[in-house]
């Protein structure tokens, strides 16, 4: 009996932590990117007055971090213990 509860109590935690891996992947490309146009844009073309294309480029680069993280959290783990 007891290990049908364990059972159901593990199948529940693991749902929960596969969705709280896919609510943080939502928030993660909208934010790199935000991030980057903010760093772009308040620093970069303020201080070298280059607008808009330190907007452009760290908004680019913000994107791209973000793929990166998401390629990460979606790949599955390697355990390279032998």
């Amino acid at each position: 009996m007891a290990s049908k509860q364990q059972d159901r109590e593990e199948r529940r935690r693991s749902m929960a932590a596969r969705i709280a891996a896919l609510s943080t992947i939502i928030t993660i490309l909208p934010a790199s990117m935000l991030a980057g146009w903010l760093l772009g844009n308040f620093v970069l073309d303020r201080l070298l007055r280059t607008f808009p294309w330190g907007s452009i480029v760290f908004t680019l680069v913000g994107a791209g971090a973000g793929f990166f993280q998401i390629i990460r959290i979606l790949a599955p783990k390697r355990d390279n213990q032998e």
